[in-house]
């Protein structure tokens, strides 16, 4: 193979992986909208686990964009605003990374499965958070319904996160599909759909 056969290749080679480098940051970051739309109450708990994380999938897309823009063959100023940009971003990024991590929560989970034996299960999320904005105790209140990629998770309620917020007292199963949800400032009953599992608040 002669020299000029390989300068030729080189290019289409790199054109190619440029192409690659951008799909799959198009990718992630179509996975990471998936998960967080499943994230939403009532979305499907296996699929927001593992997709909402924007650190993993948000993180290895700018690292994919900023690969491309720099390996991109395109005019010179073109490609140093392309690059500037994603570097750009990249810090932006990695900033908000870091920030994330200094106003990180210890947490508790407590799980009651439901009396009926159904495959639903109450549970109760913790965090007190010691410093930052966010100081204070949170607590989320979910119902867990139904298994494996059909499970789906339900908010049923969100306390707490501040030194002027009411404080949960407590959420229990009380009836075979019934819920109820206290704090020290309001008390709110939950019936469970016999089909779907979903919670409504009785009125």
């Amino acid at each position: 193979m002669n020299r000029a056969t390989i300068d030729r290749r080189t290019p289409r080679a790199r054109r190619v992986l440029v192409r690659l480098l951008a799909a799959g940051g198009l990718a992630a970051v179509l996975l990471y909208t998936e998960g967080q739309w499943e994230s939403r109450s009532g979305g499907r708990m296996l699929v927001a686990d593992l997709l909402n994380r924007p650190e993993l999938l948000l993180g290895g897309a700018l690292a994919a964009l900023i690969a491309a823009a720099w390996l991109g063959d395109l005019r010179s100023t073109v490609r140093k605003a392309t690059r500037a940009v994603t570097v750009t971003a990249g810090v932006v990024f990695l900033l908000g990374v870091l920030a994330a991590h200094k106003v990180s929560a210890a947490e508790t989970r407590s799980r009651e499965d439901a009396p009926a034996g159904a495959e639903r299960a109450l549970v109760v999320v913790h965090r007190s958070y010691a410093t930052g904005p966010t100081a204070g105790e949170r607590w989320q209140v979910l119902l867990e319904s139904g298994e494996g990629w059909a499970a789906r998770r339900w908010s049923l309620a969100d306390v707490g996160s501040g030194p002027g917020d009411a404080r949960l007292v407590g959420a229990s199963w009380t009836g075979r599909s019934q819920i109820t949800v206290v704090t020290d400032s309001y008390r709110r009953v939950f019936n469970l759909d016999q089909d779907s599992g979903e919670p409504v608040e009785a009125r």
